[in-house]
């Protein structure tokens, strides 16, 4: 998907914002309610959870006051767009289809930004919603907890933004070394079976019997050593 180009950039926006730090986080779980619904490959085929209605007063107040959250939006393949009944939304298009690895990529991203935002010797004041068939997303409380002078101030926002992009190439790495692993595993066992069992013989790739055309390796030209 080509509009996912920098949806990082606009997440450090949001991180920096001049809204408050309630405001943010709340602004945080709503896109994170809909990127979560994303990254799952049966509700992302669902239309109800490929759209953010924005004219709903309870999404408004919560996205407004962070204009970054719109442009984070977009950049992972919404468009902003209006109903001939005049109701406004964030949308992704029917026909497009969505990459769940770039929807799991910016859900990583999203609970990175709530940890860096989120208190932790406090209980957040907004629980998990869900959200509706209309696109609305309720609000719902719990036990909230004033924030104490002696949590807030310890980072500046920027700092937050800059640990957060670390913390984002750290699991990058984490996910590539794991991916080299695995392929390293499944190499060492191909081999061990083609070393070992008498009955293995190299057979047609899919590729082959699909076109009709067979195709020499490095294997049938030279020998196994």
């Amino acid at each position: 998907m080509s509009s996912f180009a920098a949806p990082g950039t606009h997440l450090q926006e949001l991180v920096v914002a001049t809204a408050t730090a309630e405001q943010k986080i709340a602004c945080l779980k709503t896109l994170r309610i809909v990127v979560k619904n994303l990254a799952d490959p049966v509700k992302s085929k669902d239309p109800k959870f490929r759209q953010l209605k924005l004219s709903n007063e309870k999404v408004k107040a919560k996205i407004t006051p962070c204009p970054s959250a719109i442009d984070y939006m977009k950049a992972i393949g919404f468009s902003q767009v209006t109903d001939n009944d005049g109701e406004e939304y964030l949308r992704i298009d029917a026909a497009k289809i969505i990459d769940i690895s770039h929807m799991q990529s910016s859900l990583v991203e999203l609970n990175n930004a709530l940890d860096m935002l989120t208190p932790k010797d406090v209980n957040p004041s907004f629980t998990e919603e869900k959200k509706s068939s209309d696109g609305i997303l309720p609000s719902k409380r719990t036990q909230s907890a004033s924030m104490s002078s002696s949590t807030t101030g310890k980072l500046s926002e920027k700092q937050k933004a800059r640990l957060l992009m670390e913390e984002k190439e750290r699991k990058e790495k984490e996910a590539a070394k794991a991916a080299r692993k695995k392929t390293a595993a499944l190499i060492a066992a191909d081999k061990y079976v083609r070393e070992n069992d008498e009955n293995w013989e190299s057979k047609q790739s899919a590729a082959c019997v699909k076109s009709g055309t067979g195709i020499s390796t490095f294997r049938d030209k030279y020998g196994e050593n």
